[in-house]
């Protein structure tokens, strides 16, 4: 079981991307959200204007990779945009962070995403180090998504258990000593009759 006692560490992640079979990326950025604050004031208001919401705005999505043979699928997507198809260019990203075990841990999901900037690796004969490619990703907002899962220093319940332990327990009964047990007339029984002091008793014939 992967260890909970503080946050994830963000060196394991994978990005979904609807179409496209390549999941491994080098760097991600992930996208800024942020609402525009629209400043609005009457002559009889306070000598402060209110603050009221305006457009929400979103920061594009950045990956980085190195240059492999599956890349060319990225290089294809950018091409649609570059040919005018925008509309069959948009597509579903998910950024997945993973766990210590490499189960999914949290999880970003962009709607309506294309790619807007493309930059190619930087080459040089002196260096030794992985050719990098660029990719800036656009979107129409961006939502984490409730994974479900067990938050920090907790443990994940079964939903079975968690009903068996939100239920109250019922309170036990115990019968005293003084306590008779209830008996109850069965239908062949016919109910008692008490003579009371008003009924005569029969009378005797000579």
């Amino acid at each position: 079981m992967p260890d909970r006692h503080g946050p994830f560490r963000m060196a394991r992640f994978l990005v979904e991307i609807d179409g496209i079979a390549k999941a491994g990326f080098n760097y991600c950025r992930l996208p800024t959200s942020s609402t525009a604050v629209v400043e609005y004031r009457e002559g009889n208001d306070r000598p402060t204007p209110r603050k009221l919401a305006g457009l929400n705005e979103y920061g594009p999505l950045e990956l980085r990779y190195g240059v492999t043979m599956d890349g060319i699928e990225l290089a294809e997507w950018c091409r649609l945009v570059q040919q005018g198809t925008v509309d069959e260019a948009r597509r579903a990203i998910a950024v997945v962070l993973l766990d210590e075990e490499g189960a999914s841990a949290a999880r970003w999901e962009l709607r309506n995403a294309w790619p807007a900037r493309y930059e190619a690796p930087t080459l040089d004969a002196d260096r030794s180090a992985v050719a990098i490619e660029t990719l800036e990703i656009v979107h129409e907002g961006v939502e984490r998504v409730d994974m479900g899962g067990e938050t920090d220093g907790g443990e994940r319940r079964d939903e079975g258990e968690r009903e068996t332990a939100d239920e109250p327990d019922e309170p036990e009964t115990y019968q005293t000593k003084h306590e008779k047990p209830e008996t109850r007339r069965t239908e062949h029984e016919k109910p008692e009759t008490r003579r009371t002091n008003h009924d005569k008793p029969p009378k005797r014939t000579k």
